[in-house]
């Protein structure tokens, strides 16, 4: 994958690809407390290795190499996780809201190299607008914060490394990266056909990583674009999403998932 450094400040200019090979394992086992919440414990696992730095920079010490260039990485975490979900179809919801949160403290005896705790949060709102109609507005908020520590660099935050690789459509996956990253995005979604056989989305993100010197967020990265939604199974409501996002510095490129982004 491509690396740019950390924080805002970086370019395409600065990009260069970093090859490796990986295993990611990831489980949670949750229990109902009351009606559409839920909690439970889980275990992660990451592991990198052969991790080599192709072509990057000449003359110039890297962001990677600054932080601490390893071949191989390392996390191993049990994590801590609550979710909230009232939405009416997970694939495609046109109503209800979605929070979830996972505290995963990395520590020496499970693995690590030196202890690290991160701190995700997923909130997703959807709203039918105008209220009698099928289309609808969805709100996603993704916050991905390191508490303290120093996770591998592989682990950082960056552009599209939540589960599904969906964030900061308009930039490559691995565009921005740093210890801490907020990200909100809005999308319009409109049928096109009365039947929903083809429909249309706009939308707009943002996106912010802390950098490395004063630990601020400093830079905002904005994200915009259209798509179009081809209905794949109607049952279900799952639709073929097909985006072109736009981003600044000349980012851009076409995005496609099968279901809703988000």
């Amino acid at each position: 994958s491509f690396t740019y450094g950390l924080g805002g400040y970086t370019s395409l200019d600065d990009g260069y690809i970093v090859n490796y090979s990986s295993i990611n394992l990831t489980q949670a086992l949750l229990r109902r407390m009351s009606n559409n919440i839920y909690a439970g414990l889980g275990y992660n696992f990451n592991y990198y290795w052969d991790i080599k730095e192709l072509n990057p920079p000449v003359n110039t010490i890297t962001d990677f190499d600054q932080y601490g260039y390893s071949q191989t990485e390392i996390a191993s975490g049990f994590t801590f996780n609550f979710l909230y979900d009232t939405r009416d179809n997970p694939v495609n919801a046109e109503s209800g809201s979605f929070v979830k949160a996972i505290y995963r403290p990395n520590l020496v005896f499970m693995g690590n190299k030196a202890d690290w705790h991160s701190l995700v949060v997923d909130l997703r709102k959807y709203i039918r607008f105008p209220a009698r109609s099928n289309n609808i507005i969805a709100l996603w908020s993704y916050e991905w914060l390191t508490l303290d520590g120093k996770p591998p660099y592989m682990m950082l935050p960056c552009t599209g490394g939540d589960p599904y690789m969906n964030t900061g459509r308009g930039y490559i996956q691995g565009r921005f990266r740093g210890k801490n990253m907020v990200y909100v995005e809005g999308e319009y979604r409109f049928r096109l056909m009365r039947n929903g056989l083809i429909g249309g989305v706009v939308f707009a993100n943002a996106q912010s990583f802390t950098e490395q010197i004063s630990k601020k967020f400093e830079v905002i990265a904005p994200g915009y674009g259209l798509g179009v939604r081809l209905k794949f199974n109607k049952f279900s409501r799952t639709n073929i999403a097909i985006d072109y996002g736009f981003g600044t510095g000349g980012s851009g490129g076409l995005f496609v998932n099968v279901g809703e982004v988000f």
